[in-house]
């Protein structure tokens, strides 16, 4: 039962417009008789579902990371673009 509350809550919530009666009949079946009417194990259900589906932002210390390596590369490239000058104005 939890596996197609998942799946329907995707469908309607996440991918559509909003909990349809289907759902939503679900939902308190899956609350009462799963749940023992505790909302808060519902609430945890319903946020892994949505973590689950919803892409990770990265986090400041990745972000950074990922600057760093681009900033690491660009370094790179420029130490490189210099060495050809010298070897090119050396050869003359």
């Amino acid at each position: 039962m939890i596996d197609q509350f998942k799946e329907l809550y995707v469908h309607d919530c996440i991918n559509g417009d909003g909990m349809s009666d289907e759902l939503n009949q679900l939902f308190e079946k899956l609350l009462l008789e799963e749940f023992n009417d505790d909302h808060t194990k519902m609430d945890e259900l319903i946020q892994s579902i949505i973590d689950e589906n919803t892409p990770k932002e990265p986090s400041e210390l990745e972000l950074l990371q990922q600057e760093n390596a681009e900033l690491k590369e660009r370094q790179e490239m420029a130490e490189e673009a210099l060495l050809s000058l010298s070897d090119m104005l050396l050869n003359r």
